[in-house]
């Protein structure tokens, strides 16, 4: 708290608001915490989806009213510079989200958290992540308008498809910018590199 001008201590999660954290144990904060939202993938951030900057006393994702107060900065997407893995039991397995050929060969098993013996991805690495899992980073994920299937880990690659896909992820990044300034906040941060701070100074 005395490091901070607010004489609040913060906390972050990778979402936009206080929610069931690992394992399913809640997040309850106090007035201490100014809690720092988090943009995990590409966007756009909706509206609806931010807080107002230095708003105390707002609705959590679970359903309650968390006392602690919403920060005036917005986190940039979660390690979009490596391609990273799906979580749970195919952890080092799963690398990248199924294909429409895996998908309707009915070759794309199913990633889980918790709760299931370890398990393996398909020969191409793929599985499905999204129903009963996560990913660690926005880079496992493909992004509409872009080519690649992993577009984000390659972005600056100079190739004719990351050149486009730039433009898919700036100008996504432009509407989260104006939607958070009409919310008050006054800080947008590159995105949270895992390996690579160039992607973020091209990110600028």
């Amino acid at each position: 708290k005395g490091s901070s001008t607010f004489n609040k201590t913060t906390y972050w999660d990778w979402n936009f608001r206080p929610k069931l954290g690992e394992k399913g144990v809640p997040e309850y904060l106090t007035k201490d915490i100014l809690f720092m939202p988090n943009v995990w993938g590409v966007g756009p951030v909706g509206a609806d989806m931010l807080v107002e900057a230095g708003q105390a006393n707002f609705t959590d994702m679970m359903g309650g009213t968390s006392p602690a107060t919403m920060a005036n900065i917005l986190l940039g997407m979660n390690e979009p510079d490596i391609y990273g893995s799906c979580m749970g039991n195919m952890f080092g397995s799963c690398l990248a989200e199924c294909d429409d050929e895996s998908v309707q060969q009915k070759d794309c098993p199913v990633a889980y958290l918790d709760g299931h013996p370890a398990a393996k991805a398909n020969s191409k690495g793929q599985c499905n992540c999204w129903e009963y899992a996560y990913a660690t980073g926005a880079g496992f994920w493909s992004v509409p308008g872009c080519a690649a299937a992993q577009p984000l880990p390659i972005l600056w690659d100079k190739t004719p498809e990351s050149k486009q896909c730039v433009d898919t992820i700036m100008d996504s990044w432009k509407q989260t910018a104006a939607v958070a300034r009409q919310k008050g906040y006054k800080y947008l941060t590159t995105p949270m590199v895992a390996t690579t701070v160039s992607y973020a100074r091209n990110f600028i």
